[in-house]
């Protein structure tokens, strides 16, 4: 047995989940994924797409972010030698699996995958599990089918070798087709964003409140500390003390472990708003790892009551009104997105929860337009968004959600196409004068999708 080697499957769902969430509603039935396929032996790991048969280390379209972490299932062993695979590969690139050969619904990776590893295990029957190579058949029988096929339609492969990060056979002619680049023209009737910040009265930033609603004694060091975070915050002070790590944390250690009620919570949420306004300070955040970290703390967001969510929703959005802000939030953006997804969808979490959410997008995305997220976010918010207006909004934040559904569709153009789908209808809001050119940019672009 020494002389075998395992096969394994690699399998990726290219929509990122978003199969899983959509397609009963949409299609009538369960859909688990939109699945890609490729086959790893002697250490790689073979693929087809639009650009013919490549073969890379194993889940490098996953490192590159250009698919999700692959389901790896092992189908068996092999004595086929290098030599041999090479030779069968060569001669399928050369005929059956040609690059200009790939049709998305009929011959697609799935169906190489399949091919391959039945000449790897001397198999006359399929090993690939059924539904992955039944997807297309049934997909394309449904009305709303192609949203889920613009997902297959994003060939990691092509995309992968247009990188040049991965390998491909020396003397095997390989056509990589050139991406459609991504167009974030916007049209000049479609007026400049501002950033939204919280209302506040910055001469009373209620500082000296923070020890009334510690459970505990603080130290002289931590009295220190507040005073000089009172001292910058408060224009009319003598002096403006530069606040380092320690400040910041001193904060949320604070706010998560010592103070219990949420008046309490919420004036330190307050003074965090106001400091992140700050470059110096978005920089000690970034830097802050852990539990007392942004990110760690957004992610229990759900369990607290709405008035706490929706003040650090309100400093998350500050963070993002600025440069150095928007940067650290890209960073993270993997952690964000989800949760913010999440959120959206949940019929529990309020209006106002879901508003102050996509004020932090606003922020981020409508300002700097040059600021995008991942395909995976910007589909994943962008569809949960869309779900979420097909019940309208209120009438005062609309313009905020079709701006930032722009900004993400402009990003990920396969987005109209999903929105469209959706029988999303922007014309509702048509009687808002602010929403009038955000509603002319959607239905010209939903007329070139």
């Amino acid at each position: 047995m020494s002389d075998f080697t395992s096969v394994k499957l690699y399998i990726y769902d290219i929509s990122f989940g978003l199969a899983s969430a959509y397609g009963s509603s949409l299609l009538g039935k369960q859909i688990d994924g939109v699945w890609h396929t490729g086959v790893g032996v002697l250490g790689r790991e073979y693929l087809f797409g639009s650009s013919g048969v490549s073969y890379t280390t194993p889940e490098e379209i996953f490192r590159q972010g250009l698919a999700p972490k692959p389901n790896v299932k092992e189908l068996g062993r092999t004595k086929k030698t290098l030599a041999e695979i090479q030779t069968w590969v060569r001669e399928k690139s050369s005929s059956s699996f040609r690059g200009d050969r790939y049709e998305l619904l009929d011959w697609n990776c799935n169906n190489f995958s399949d091919e391959f590893t039945k000449f790897l295990l001397d198999s006359s029957t399929s090993l690939i599990p059924e539904e992955i190579l039944e997807l297309p058949r049934f997909v394309k029988t449904t009305p709303l089918g192609r949203m889920l096929l613009s997902f297959l339609n994003k060939d990691p492969i092509s995309i992968a070798q247009q990188t040049g990060t991965n390998n491909t056979f020396a003397d095997t002619s390989v056509h990589v087709m050139p991406s459609a680049t991504n167009s974030n023209t916007k049209l000049d009737k479609v007026p400049a964003r501002h950033c939204i910040l919280p209302t506040m009265d910055k001469l009373t930033p209620r500082v000296d409140l923070i020890e009334q609603k510690c459970n505990r004694t603080l130290s002289v060091n931590e009295k220190e500390q507040l005073k000089e975070i009172d001292q910058l915050l408060r224009p009319d002070g003598n002096s403006s003390p530069l606040l380092t790590r320690s400040h910041i944390a001193l904060l949320i250690s604070l706010m998560v472990n010592s103070i219990e009620d949420a008046s309490g919570q919420k004036i330190v949420l307050e003074v965090l708003q106001l400091l992140s306004e700050y470059e110096f300070v978005i920089k000690i955040l970034n830097e802050l790892k852990g539990q007392e970290s942004p990110v760690e703390l957004l992610k229990g967001l759900s369990e607290q009551p709405e008035p706490i969510q929706i003040e650090f929703l309100r400093w998350f959005s500050s963070i993002a009104a600025t440069s150095n802000g928007r940067t650290m939030l890209i960073d993270i953006q993997d952690d964000i997105a989800p949760i913010f997804t999440d959120s959206i969808h949940n019929e529990t979490t309020s209006s106002k929860v879901k508003y102050e959410i996509i004020i932090v997008l606003h922020n981020l995305l409508c300002i700097n337009t040059d600021t995008r997220l991942s395909f995976m976010n910007s589909i994943s918010i962008g569809s949960a968004i869309v779900q979420y207006m097909t019940t309208p909004v209120n009438g005062d934040e609309a313009e905020v959600y079709l701006a930032v559904f722009i900004a993400l569709a402009d990003a990920e153009k396969d987005l109209y196409g999903i929105a469209q789908a959706m029988d999303f209808a922007p014309d509702y809001y048509s009687s808002i004068v602010g929403c009038q050119p955000l509603i002319e940019k959607i239905k010209t672009n939903f007329q070139n999708v």
